[in-house]
């Protein structure tokens, strides 16, 4: 609690003068009545600065709920809690060159979602779980989580180049509706860092307080307003005939490239879990790229199915993070292993 000290010296400070100036009022000459009233006035500022000071202390440290922007300084403290890197700077246990006789070793690419953005404990992620079931069923499996947030087809592609010499038998894709977007033409990161901007005073006090930076996004329009247009500029891509071209290019080389190295594929996708419900703008999508990854011979589970007619509030990581939660996760892990097993045998 190094970091708080700014904050005991107020507090302490604050103490010090509210005794001194209640002190000089009693002393004065001015009426009770006066006295009374400057008397509460003081105490009205001294439990204002307390209780800023408890919010503080709360938000600092004992809140723990990630942010689906990462706007938000308790989503870095979050990080810092949850989230542990490999030697090959992966949320996952190191990773080993050696692979023993007689393991199969399954890799998993993907985006934040694969990586576990909102799921506090990495064993509660579908790569994990999966893993513990193909164990506890007698196989004798390694999973690598590669999963890497912000990342879009082109990187996760570009991802797997720099760890193809771990020597995976079977991989896992994890394809989310916003993997489309250009490595470097993306519509998303410009949204992302216009509205992550604060002024200058903003920023002061957001650098410095935990609590106001908490208030002021959760107030602020712009932060629902980036996930609508975070939202529309990812769909609005599968419009893009030559981005959709040239997307589905990628996608078919990588797997041709995967089936020629003898690698067993199963694509995943995962819905936007928060838009879940009547009138899902995606749906067509997903008939579209599932369509088309079978058509590239691989095995596809679209998560669509088992959710759309769940309450989207019940499958989001928290109020504020969107991505999919425990139970979705779960879910995940017990579609892959029914798909996995058949590969193993």
């Amino acid at each position: 609690m190094a970091d708080f000290w700014p904050y005991l010296i107020l507090i302490f400070v604050s103490s010090a003068l509210f005794l001194l100036a209640i002190y000089k009022i009693f002393k004065s000459e001015l009426s009770f009545r006066n006295k009374k009233i400057g008397s509460s006035i003081i105490f009205t500022f001294l439990i204002l600065i307390f209780t800023f000071a408890v919010f503080e202390t709360y938000f600092r440290y004992i809140y723990d709920q990630s942010d689906g922007l990462g706007f938000l300084k308790v989503n870095e403290r979050w990080h810092k809690r949850h989230v542990i890197y490999n030697n090959y700077f992966f949320r996952d246990r190191d990773f080993s060159l050696v692979k023993k006789e007689g393991v199969v070793r399954i890799g998993v690419l993907g985006d934040s979602i694969a990586f576990g953005a909102g799921i506090k404990n990495v064993d509660d992620r579908f790569s994990n779980i999966l893993e513990r079931k193909l164990s506890d069923n007698g196989f004798n499996v390694e999973i690598y989580n590669l999963g890497t947030p912000g990342y879009d087809t082109e990187g996760e592609i570009q991802k797997y180049q720099n760890v193809k010499h771990l020597n995976f038998g079977i991989i896992i894709w994890e394809y989310f509706l916003n993997d489309i977007q250009p490595l470097e033409k993306s519509t998303g990161t410009p949204i992302i860092s216009k509205n992550s901007q604060q002024d200058k005073v903003v920023k002061f006090l957001s650098d410095r307080s935990f609590f106001f930076d908490f208030i002021y996004w959760r107030f602020s329009t712009r932060y629902k307003k980036t996930f609508e247009e975070l939202k529309q500029a990812d769909l609005a891509q599968y419009q893009n005939e030559q981005v959709l071209k040239k997307h589905k290019e990628d996608i078919a080389a990588f797997i041709k490239e995967l089936h020629e190295a003898d690698k067993k594929i199963v694509i995943i996708i995962f819905p936007f879990v928060h838009l879940i419900g009547p009138g899902y703008p995606a749906e067509k999508i997903h008939q579209e790229m599932s369509s088309y990854f079978r058509s590239l011979n691989v095995d596809v589970i679209d998560l669509l199915g088992d959710l759309k007619e769940k309450d989207p509030k019940t499958l989001v990581a928290s109020e504020f993070d969107p991505h999919p939660n425990e139970y979705v996760h779960a879910l995940a892990a017990e579609r892959l292993f029914k798909s996995i097993l058949p590969l193993l045998k």
